[in-house]
């Protein structure tokens, strides 16, 4: 099955499809465990707690999204005087990504820097639609080696990320389904990053 070519071919119009879409991603978010996300909050909040690093990896649109975390969790959230999420993205600095893709591999980009920056109990916090991308396996890899906390968020049927990680967070979908997976995980993004900016004492209205 896929979804969103189904979507299409039964859509009359564009406003049956945009219902149609919106209503799927309703659908993808009430699938996911919200005990799941819960966990994934906490170890952000430990790490917050406890000075560690978090280091958010993804690909393609993803990625995007990675450097959002980082905005709103080192910015958006930051009380004067409390401590703050020190949050990082790894797909940021493009001479770094492109320098490790041309000489090295492209599948390396993740595990190379995660294994020079990384400290114990630091977080690693991947995004993927597939589960499968080879440079977020590799960089888990690396993460649980050297005793991170590992946090995956993976569509479809989860793939190997969710094998990879220790809290694993499901959004399962059909093979076609990139945009509201991609959606999806914007929408954690905010949900997690909203709760752990008022528990640290900052509303979001100004």
């Amino acid at each position: 099955m896929h979804f969103m070519a189904d979507l299409y071919g039964k859509s009359e119009t564009f406003d049956a499809y945009a219902k149609g879409y919106f209503a799927r991603i309703a659908e993808v978010c009430a699938s996911v465990d919200t005990t799941a996300v819960a966990w994934a909050a906490e170890a952000l909040d430990t790490a917050r707690a406890k000075g560690s690093a978090i280091y958010f990896i993804a690909n393609g649109g993803s990625a995007a999204t990675a450097s959002h975390w980082v905005n709103d969790l080192v910015v958006g959230s930051a009380v004067e005087g409390k401590p703050g999420f020190r949050a990082f993205c790894l797909t940021d600095n493009v001479s770094s990504v492109t320098a490790l893709g041309n000489d090295s591999a492209f599948e390396n980009i993740f595990a190379h820097q995660l294994r020079v920056l990384l400290k114990p109990k630091d977080v690693v916090f991947a995004m993927s639609v597939s589960g499968n991308s080879e440079n977020i396996i590799r960089g888990m890899r690396v993460a649980r080696e050297m005793d991170a906390v590992t946090i995956g968020v993976a569509g479809m049927n989860g793939g190997r990320l969710l094998d990879a990680v220790e809290i694993g967070i499901h959004l399962p979908c059909t093979a076609d389904e990139y945009g509201p997976v991609e959606d999806a995980f914007s929408i954690l993004e905010h949900l997690i990053a909203t709760y752990l900016t008022m528990k640290g004492g900052k509303w979001m209205h100004h």
